[in-house]
């Protein structure tokens, strides 16, 4: 396992201060990686609208194609078994839970029949596509996130700067960011950096490889998930040890 670094990357700490934390699905933090992917792609689509273009949007059918981040790159166990040298977010000062909110939704039946010309006398709330929901959103209450990084700081502080929020249920409040800060350590352990979180747990999803010869890092076992963006397309997951 080794460490592709170019010119301008050094160890990072990226620190997101939050108005009251985050929600999330998974039971670990919002990728680094996945921030500065998303918003790459968010800017190529402004520019496909803004030039009257086609954009092409992700599909499961097909292999994504590896955005070019201002991270350096861990080659995990080789070949397309690589990932970004990122962790996912790392909670500080936090409030002890659990803290779970709840949000509702319902079938609009004036709308549907607006849309539609072809809908039986009732739409049932009660089963089918269309029922009433009633969901848990699981909260992590906190001050700040904390990611660890390899990567270009003036490049990922670029891309982070517009984001004002992050996570689950973003139009309701939650995981509204109030600043992000960048402080770069240049004297710290490049691989510790790209993999663990500040308690020394692992801090991201990562290949057996990357952790051989390391000691006795906490994990949170081992399962199948996305190695790098996009986290949730079938041809990004593998077999990995998850962070805890």
């Amino acid at each position: 396992m080794t460490l592709d670094i170019t010119a301008g990357m050094v160890p990072l700490v990226v620190r997101a201060r939050m108005a009251a934390g985050v929600a999330h699905a998974v039971p670990w933090g919002i990728s680094l990686d996945g921030l500065l992917a998303s918003e790459i792609r968010e800017n190529t689509k402004a520019a496909a609208w803004a030039a009257g273009t086609d954009y092409e949007p992700y599909s499961p059918d097909t292999i994504p194609k590896d955005l070019d981040l201002p991270l350096a790159r861990c080659t995990g166990d080789g070949a397309d078994g690589w990932h970004w040298a990122a962790t996912f977010a790392y909670p500080e000062d936090q409030i002890p839970g659990p803290h779970v909110q709840y949000w509702s939704a319902r079938p609009d039946q004036q709308a549907l029949g607006q849309m539609s010309d072809q809908l039986p006398a009732l739409v049932s709330e009660r089963q089918g596509r269309y029922r009433s929901r009633v969901m848990p959103l699981p909260l992590t209450v906190c001050r700040h996130l904390l990611w660890r990084a390899v990567g270009d700081p003036d490049a990922v502080a670029e891309l982070l700067t517009p984001i004002v929020s992050i996570g689950k249920k973003r139009g309701a409040g939650n995981g509204h960011v109030l600043s992000w800060e960048i402080a770069e350590h240049p004297d710290a352990d490049r691989w510790e950096f790209s993999h663990l979180h500040p308690d020394s747990s692992l801090g991201r999803t990562a290949p057996v490889a990357c952790l051989h010869g390391r000691g006795d890092v906490p994990t949170g076992g081992e399962g199948r998930m996305g190695l790098r963006p996009p986290y949730m397309h079938p041809c990004r997951r593998t077999q990995v040890l998850l962070p805890v």
